[in-house]
């Protein structure tokens, strides 16, 4: 008996592994795209036939996983990053003098935005625990129409982070096998939950070495660890990846910790008496061939494009554990599709997120009771 429990748990953890930061928080070119590849464009999407029937079944995957969830514990947590360890204030602090193929959208001139950031663990709920972990960043008060039908007057901007630097799967077409998967580890009997889990831990496949190692992560602080967005997104007429590196000049070391909610205690621990401050980068597509926009497992050479600094994020001193805190991070959703259309999300495993990013946050919100809106400070 304790060892079907412990088969059972080992399931358990290896299906929250595959809802990892959809982050947050993809290299075989499709032969189905419409496009040759010598007429790739930089900033220019090429989405394959089928496409969107593939979105459709991970969407009903994804809702069925949700659905058949265990309800005792409430709220319902978010199919993504569910373990919070805090919701903190910060001013994101846009570089003057930047050059004019990086003014757009929200760097378009120097300005400081308020901001939410949201510190994860992307599957796990003892921070001990191997993991990926996620920082979501909402900037508060951004003018102007968003490419998100459902809320196009929403005053904000989301940057949704984790800390690796690629996505785990290539498109959309690889994520409906692995889909099935998680559904088979998430919903199906203890057979099928043992056999398929070992499949994930063991198998040789690219999608499940990557998974791995996204989820292989165990820093000691929230606030010491960088960033990527991993999936590019429009930077005006082109494209970018994203991405947020600490700066730890004069940081104390974080405090060791055996605890689960290590990463939570070292956040608070911090920031009651230090700021913390991240550049925020951006790297711009310079070759649409060797950068691809459809495929994200691929790394962009950081010798022909690096990374070049474009804000500056400063969390200042606070305490954020309050029970209203809290529930407020709980109740918050982030979606890379809350964007202005200069700087909207690219590529399939995007489209993908965008509506099962919808679908899930939507249905979350439902069960829990709370209206689901965007904050206006």
């Amino acid at each position: 008996m304790e060892e079907s429990k412990r088969l059972n748990l080992l399931g358990q953890w290896i299906a929250l592994s595959l809802m990892l930061v959809l982050l947050a928080g993809c290299a075989r070119t499709n032969h189905s795209m419409n496009h040759q590849p010598g007429r790739i464009a930089l900033g220019e999407e090429y989405i394959p036939d089928g496409e969107e029937a593939q979105i459709n079944q991970l969407v009903a995957l994804h809702r069925d996983v949700q659905e058949k969830a265990d309800r005792k514990h409430a709220p319902v947590p978010r199919g993504q990053h569910p373990k919070q360890h805090g919701l903190v204030r910060a001013q994101f602090i846009v570089e003057p003098n930047l050059p004019a193929n990086l003014r757009h959208g929200v760097f378009s001139q120097p300005q400081t935005f308020q901001a939410l950031i949201r510190f994860s663990n992307g599957r796990g709920q003892n921070d001990n625990q191997p993991d990926a972990h996620g920082m979501a960043i909402k900037l508060l008060g951004v003018e102007g129409g968003k490419v998100l039908e459902t809320e196009p007057a929403a005053p904000t901007q989301d940057f949704i982070m984790i800390d690796h630097p690629i996505f785990f799967v290539k498109d959309v077409n690889d994520y409906v096998p692995l889909m099935k998967d998680f559904h088979r580890v998430a919903t199906g009997n203890f057979v099928t939950k043992g056999f398929t889990g070992l499949k994930i831990l063991l198998s040789p496949n690219y999608k499940f070495r990557l998974l791995r190692a996204t989820g292989s992560k165990r820093p000691d602080s929230p606030l010491q660890i960088r960033y990527w967005s991993t999936t590019p997104s429009k930077l005006g007429p082109g494209a970018m990846k994203f991405s947020a590196r600490p700066n730890l000049v004069g940081t104390p070391a974080a405090p060791k910790s055996n605890s689960k909610d290590k990463l939570r205690l070292a956040l608070s621990s911090h920031l009651k008496q230090h700021e913390a401050v991240f550049d925020f980068l951006v790297q711009v597509q310079t070759d649409p061939v060797t950068m691809p926009v459809e495929d994200p497992t691929i790394a962009w050479d950081e010798t022909a494009a690096p990374f070049v600094q474009v804000a500056t994020i400063r969390i200042p001193i606070q305490s954020f554990e309050s029970s209203a805190q809290m529930e407020f991070g709980e109740n918050l959703s982030f979606n890379p599709w809350h964007s202005v259309a200069d700087l909207r999300p690219l590529g399939g495993i995007n489209r993908a997120r965008k509506s099962i990013y919808e679908a899930i946050s939507a249905r979350r919100h439902e069960l829990n009771g709370v209206p689901q809106e965007e904050p206006l400070r």
